[in-house]
Order: structure tokens, then sequence, then C-alpha cells
């Protein structure tokens, strides 16, 4: 009779260890990003599991709309990136030196 109590306590035990060590996927929220190179306004909006993610993503398709598809020269090229790897600063509409992002829910 132990041995069996104790089976059953072990089977619990072990099924218990197992499921906390199963982790989650992380939800993906939407992001919105607003970039504005001398006057020319692009809006992007991604759904990712993190900001670093959306921000990625932001950037390359903001310097693709940008340079589209020309060779630009080397001053031009730096007002992109500096652009596009600065978006204006807005979380929720609020402005914030910590966050260049806003959060679509």
């Amino acid at each position: 009779m132990k041995t069996k109590f104790l089976a059953v306590i072990l089977i619990c035990l072990s099924t218990i260890q197992t499921s906390a060590w199963i982790s989650k996927d992380e939800i993906a929220k939407s992001y919105a990003f607003k970039f504005n190179l001398q006057g020319d306004v692009y809006e992007y909006n991604q759904k990712a599991a993190t900001y670093e993610e959306a921000f990625e993503q932001a950037a390359q398709a903001c310097f693709s709309h940008f340079k589209a598809g020309k060779k630009v020269g080397e001053q031009r090229g730096m007002d992109i990136i500096d652009v596009c790897a600065n978006p204006p600063n807005h979380l929720n509409g609020l402005h914030s030196k910590a966050s260049s992002f806003k959060i679509l829910l």
C-alpha cells in the first residue's frame, strides 16, 4: 500500500515539474511606427511578440521606403538611417524619451 501511495505521489510531482518547464509563446502585440523624413511621412504597423522584433522590421521597411530602390548619396543615406533608427518618441499617444513606439490595443 505504501509503495502504491509513493508511486502516485512521485507521478504527481513529476507531472507538476514537467508542466512548470513548458514555456508559453509571447502574445503578439500591434506596434505602430511613424517616420518623417523632410515632410515625407511613412507609417508602419507590425504585430510582433516584442518591441525589438517589431522595431527591427519597421526600421528595415522605413529604409526601403525612403531609399525607394535608388542609389542615394552619403548625406541622404545618413539622413534615412537617422530617421529610421530614431522614430518620434511616443507610447500610447504620450510623449516619452524612453520609448519610440505606440502599442495599439
